[in-house]
């Protein structure tokens, strides 16, 4: 399996991919000035169920930059959008999603204070978001207010368009439903920290594949509920808080047969 895994993602990495395509904030205030728009959002990142906080930046519509980014290649793409952040982390986005008008790529806060957040998920405190840092518009949607915090990347530096069949090379031949279903929440949870041969989020270097091996399934299970009662000085953050009850034990536990399964 892994024979086959390195082989097609070797071919694919080749023939398909584009280089990431760099962002400057100076080139694109400039470009897009006329653009530019003020998006209130509940900062999910500060905010908690015992305290609501609203931030206001200034930004671009996701949709705008895209446009203006690939003019040949966005109008009829179907593929996903990849943000690679700083810090290594890879933030995903179906190019559907995209076009709903709903994200914004921002640069500065609009009051004029630091453009840094404290990730409580991680418990970092003043990060900064520079360059950019994707919002969602989720006090006009409340369906985004329970949202995951991990899809709004910060310190974006560089976009990237990936045909779908790049990513669907992960999933092993003749999958069960089960699988498929961890590789789906895997690559909707996971994918942006760990890598599988070099593909994914680069913020924890090894291939997740070296990191299981010495786990047993119980221990693979904590990890990925709550990493902080197995070590309370890791930065990795638990499955989304807002995957709960028997959807929560579902999930777990398709992610580590999909993680057994390759």
């Amino acid at each position: 399996m892994y024979r086959y895994l390195a082989i097609v993602l070797m071919f694919l990495g080749s023939h398909v991919f584009a280089e990431p395509l760099s962002l400057s904030v100076k080139q694109i205030k400039k470009d897009l000035a006329a653009d530019v728009v003020d998006i209130r959002v509940l900062e999910l990142y500060e905010s908690s169920a015992d305290k609501a906080v609203e931030v206001t930046y200034a930004g671009i519509p996701l949709e705008k930059l895209l446009q203006y980014l690939y003019p040949k290649r966005w109008d009829g793409f179907d593929g996903e959008i990849y943000f690679h952040a700083l810090d290594g982390y890879l933030s995903i986005l179906d190019a559907e999603k995209a076009r709903q008008g709903e994200a914004y790529m921002t640069f500065a806060r609009a009051d004029g204070k630091p453009f840094t957040i404290d990730n409580n998920n991680q418990n970092e405190k003043d990060v900064s978001l520079a360059p950019f840092y994707l919002v969602w518009d989720n006090l006009n949607d409340p369906l985004l207010l329970g949202s995951n915090a991990y899809a709004w990347p910060y310190q974006v530096y560089q976009t990237e368009l990936v045909p779908e069949a790049i990513v669907q090379s992960l999933l092993p031949p003749n999958a069960s439903a089960t699988v498929e279903a961890g590789f789906d929440a895997f690559r909707n949870n996971c994918l942006g920290c760990h890598n599988i041969n070099g593909f994914g989020g680069k913020k924890y270097g090894m291939d997740v594949r070296q990191v299981i091996k010495a786990l047993s399934r119980q221990e693979l299970y904590e990890w990925i509920d709550k990493p902080s009662a197995i070590n309370k000085y890791t930065s990795m953050p638990p499955l989304a808080p807002v995957i709960t009850g028997e959807n929560r034990q579902r999930t777990i536990n398709s992610i580590i047969d999909y993680l057994q399964a390759i």
